[in-house]
């Protein structure tokens, strides 16, 4: 697990396993590292699910600030403000990468996306089933091939097509950022994603 969400889900513990309702404190002691760091992606989501019932019921906003939240449909289609709001104009490829980062709030390292490969393939032919199987597993293996300058030329155009729908600042609450050497994840909330 890396360190960002492993801080963030540290924290969320700790606010679940605090017995007092409405104080909110830094966890003294990060002792139950080592029960964060086996948990899944869905886990993880699970735990940001509990803490989050938990913060509403002390009148706590998490949402980001000028950010609305996302409404994926079960076509993976990406909507503002309702199911049935504007749809995101991505192209198949890049929608697709911008679902799996979604799915994956944690973040990916650029290093590691070639675990991803699988997942990505699952999500594009549901994008873009009219693509051919093989078509959809060389274009998907450049995106994840380190070598290659595909990943960077689609992360391109997907931020410019957000920087398109967004306007700044509130873009930047969509657009996959991060570090080199650090993972590469979406700033929005996994709580303003909505799934059908």
């Amino acid at each position: 697990m890396n360190q960002i969400a492993g801080i963030e889900a540290q924290l969320m513990w700790k606010l679940l396993l605090s017995g007092e309702k409405g104080l909110l404190r830094e966890p003294a002691a990060l002792d139950y590292v080592g029960m964060l760091e086996g948990m899944e992606a869905a886990e993880l989501l699970a735990l940001v699910e509990m803490a989050r019932r938990r913060l509403a019921e002390m009148e706590v906003d998490l949402s980001a600030p000028g950010a609305t939240d996302l409404y994926i449909d079960r076509h993976y289609r990406i909507h503002t403000t309702s199911f049935e709001g504007r749809v995101i104009p991505f192209r198949p490829l890049v929608q697709a990468l911008f679902i799996l980062f979604l799915k994956h709030p944690e973040g990916i390292l650029l290093k590691d996306r070639a675990r991803f490969q699988e997942e990505l393939e699952d999500i594009y032919q549901r994008v873009a089933p009219h693509v051919s199987p093989e078509d959809r597993c060389r274009r998907v293996r450049r995106l994840m091939d380190v070598q290659d300058n595909s990943f960077s030329e689609n992360l391109s155009v997907l931020n410019a097509t957000l920087g398109r729908v967004f306007p700044p600042p509130q873009d930047a609450n969509y657009k996959i950022r991060g570090c080199n050497g650090h993972p590469r994840r979406i700033p929005l909330s996994p709580l303003q994603v909505h799934w059908e």
